[in-house]
Order: structure tokens, then sequence, then C-alpha cells
């Protein structure tokens, strides 16, 4: 039986762990553009990952797997090099991935003032038929209150101060959101959103990629949003350094 394209990512970030990689044939070994740029491109740059990483330690834990067509995304807790949560997109051709694109971030393994981890929370999306209503709605916040800094438009995306919040240096609330961004921007370490660059949705579960800065880091921003009743309700995200174009290792783009 043929598995569904968030089950193949799944597999595919899992097999880390396992060092199965190879043995799961869901890459394609001869057509593998990769947007980590990090790494390497094709599949045996994965491959010699392995040799890298102290396998001793490494674990992979996909929390949350989804898909959007020929896409399938994960939201994975892993042990690479240290404790890291990420992203991780694969985008399907034949039954094979060809394309991977992904987001990390060093996991402190604390909870944050909530008392809530980087990757806890719900896991299954709901509301199938709502996904190209709920992608509109997460894009549009992101585009007119992030991008836009339109910041008296956000009310109208959230259920009054309701945010179950899963950033570890924020709290729940939408008020603490935005005191926090402004404390940030107070610092020297705004967060600022340049452009939306892709959005995935399943159901109930959208995933918003950004480019953007924070300070003066050119940075990529993987924002997860839960949408309950036409309102933003729980928030996730990843934030990485993108690094300058002599120290990126493939030409493909972070986006």
């Amino acid at each position: 039986m043929e598995i569904s394209n968030r089950e193949k990512a799944a597999a595919i970030q899992n097999s880390i762990e396992t060092e199965t990689l190879e043995q799961i044939g869901l890459i394609n070994p001869r057509s593998y553009r990769q947007h980590n740029i990090n790494v390497a491109d094709g599949f045996q740059a994965i491959l010699g990952l392995h040799d890298l990483m102290p396998m001793e330690k490494v674990y992979t834990n996909v929390i949350r797997a989804f898909q959007d067509g020929d896409i399938g995304f994960v939201h994975v807790d892993y042990h690479l090099f240290e404790p890291t949560v990420a992203f991780d997109i694969h985008r399907f051709e034949n039954g094979l991935s060809v394309e991977h694109w992904d987001n990390l971030q060093v996991n402190t393994k604390k909870v944050n003032k909530s008392g809530r981890t980087m990757t806890d929370g719900k896991t299954k999306s709901v509301d199938h038929h709502l996904t190209e209503d709920n992608k509109k709605l997460a894009a549009a916040f992101v585009n007119e209150v992030m991008v836009g800094k339109n910041f008296s438009l956000a009310e109208k995306y959230f259920n009054g101060d309701v945010l179950i919040q899963h950033n570890p240096y924020m709290g729940d609330g939408v008020s603490e959101f935005f005191n926090v961004l402004a404390e940030w921007k107070n610092e020297g370490k705004e967060q600022v959103y340049v452009a939306v660059q892709k959005v995935l949705g399943e159901g109930n579960f959208v995933l918003v990629l950004s480019e953007g800065y924070v300070g003066t880091t050119h940075s990529a921003f993987y924002d997860l949003y839960r949408i309950e009743n036409n309102k933003i309700i729980e928030h996730w995200d990843v934030v990485e350094e993108i690094p300058s174009l002599e120290n990126q290792k493939n030409t493909n783009g972070k986006f």
C-alpha cells in the first residue's frame, strides 16, 4: 500500500537515528535538490552527514506530520550535533523526495514562561475542508502584521488575548507576544519580517516560511499556526540564521 507524503516525510527524518536512509528508498538518488544551505546538493551529501554526527547521541522524534499536495512536512525534536528542533519539508515526485527544505534551532530543553516546550501541544489536524481558508488566514496575518508592521490589525486574527505560545522566550497571550517583540526591538534584536516565501497547510495547521532579519542577521522564520474558528490559537516557531552567499554549500537558495 502506498504511504502518504506525511508518512514518507516522517520516515525520512526518523531514519537519521537508525541510519537507514538508503535502505528505505524514499529519496531520489539521482535528483535531490537541497535547500539546507549548510549541506551540499544531492543524496550522497545527506549520507555523508552520518559520518560527522555523534551517532551514539543522535535521536529523532517526529512530533507532527502533515501534507499539502505533493509536499510532506514535519515538526521534529532532534539530537543531531546538539538538542535541536526543526521543520523539514519534502517535495515528492513519483513517490520519491526530490527536494528538501528545513529550518533548525538549538533547543534549550527548558520550558517557556508558561511551562511549554518548543514541541508540545496539539499534534493532529482537523477541519481538512478549511485548509485553503486557514492558509489564507495565516498568510494574511504574517503579511499584514509581521511584514507590514500593521500591529493594530492583529486583533482580527485572535480571540482576544488567547494565544498558546511555544516560543521558548515568550509566554502565552497575544499581548505577551507583542510586548516581547517590542522588548527585542529596544534591545537591538528586532525580528523583522521582509517577505513570505511559502505557505503550507493541512486542516487547521499552517506553516508559513518567511525571510527577514533578527537585528542585522539575515534569518529564516518558520512559523506554525493552529487555527480554530477562524482565529489563530497556538503558535510554534523555528528561527535560523541564513549564512552569507560565500558560506553556502549549495546554490539552491534557502527558500
